[in-house]
């Protein structure tokens, strides 16, 4: 038993090298401008920043009814489109996107409909074309909001093109208010990542409020180039989104642990008065050990009083009021 250990041991030590050695010679043999930001000048840092930044804080003094916090729970329902918009046709990874829409979702709704709660929606177009009840099982409660998750899940900052990125996002709004009979007022980029692009269409057309950034955490205005934009931003955070954890290549299996990163959250925003977003996704969070830990946690913010359920564009419209009257 002693030799036995002894050889993993050994083989533990000897795989570590080899990694080390990989990314030592990956390291040196990286391109002189791999890290061009280095020879930058100041001009041209504050320049990269500039585009998007952070501007006044938008918490109102008080939520409705008196509230302390306000709470949208919000799923990206990406379904197949993540592999698709990558060109991946392979039938297993497609088949978990599947089980998003045909086992994940139902069991979500199922679940709101017991707790009476609203929740936010953001949807690829290509989501709601493959999977046409969808759309029409998130509105049936008439609680629930719907908003643009770009096309095909696409990557934005990938695709540096500002026409083309223009057209879908055209594309993904006239899709979506012609499937939810309503103009989407919330947007949220595809794995929330916008291009030096995004946020002025966004402005263009109008949006209420993006849900993609992580200034804050609570809702602020954009400043797009310097100037405020009067768009809000709803901010989200990786530590309150379930794929990380438990998505397919999640580092942390158990959701057990994931859920109480998600109630210490709730409860530092709860003494704090202000807001808590949470993301998930039909694919990863629909799954049975997961749903469990989803109740307790739904269960114990309800039990608590002065919490505000609401949908993004709910708290949104709350916000812009607050801030034009405190102007």
């Amino acid at each position: 038993m002693k030799s036995t250990r002894q050889s993993i041991r050994s083989v533990g030590l000897v795989a570590a090298l080899i990694v080390g050695s990989v990314a030592a010679g990956v390291a040196q043999q990286a391109p002189a401008n791999a890290q061009p930001g280095t020879r930058w000048s100041e001009a041209e840092i504050r320049a990269a920043l500039a585009p998007v930044r952070a501007g006044r804080k938008l918490t109102p003094p008080s939520w409705p009814g008196g509230a302390r916090i306000a709470v949208c729970i919000s799923f990206d329902v990406d379904t197949e489109t993540w592999d698709l918009a990558r060109g991946g046709t392979a039938p297993v990874s497609l088949s978990a996107g599947e089980f998003g829409a045909r086992a994940g979702l139902p069991r979500i709704l199922t679940l709101l409909d017991k707790h009476s709660i609203p929740a936010s929606f953001y949807i690829p177009a290509v989501s709601a074309m493959l999977h046409p009840d969808v759309v029409p099982s998130i509105l049936k409660s008439g609680r629930h909001e719907i908003g643009v998750h770009g096309w095909i899940h696409e990557n934005l900052p990938a695709l540096n093109d500002e026409a083309e990125e223009q057209r879908l996002l055209t594309q993904s709004i006239d899709y979506l208010t012609k499937a939810t009979g309503k103009r989407p007022v919330g947007h949220r980029a595809p794995s929330w990542a916008l291009s030096r692009f995004t946020a002025p269409m966004l402005a263009k057309a109008g949006f209420l409020y993006d849900s993609s950034m992580m200034a804050m955490d609570e809702p602020y205005e954009l400043v797009l180039d310097g100037t405020p934009s009067k768009l809000i931003e709803l901010p989200v955070e990786w530590i309150l989104d379930d794929a990380p954890y438990l998505g397919r290549t999640g580092a942390m299996p158990s959701p057990e642990m994931v859920f109480k990163v998600y109630r210490d959250e709730f409860d530092h925003a709860y003494n704090d008065r202000t807001f808590y977003m949470l993301t998930m996704h039909p694919r990863v969070i629909g799954h049975r050990s997961a749903m469990v830990h989803l109740v307790a946690l739904i269960t114990y913010m309800k039990s608590k009083p002065g919490v505000w359920f609401a949908t993004a564009e709910q708290i949104a419209n709350h916000v812009a009021k607050s801030a034009s009257a405190t102007k």
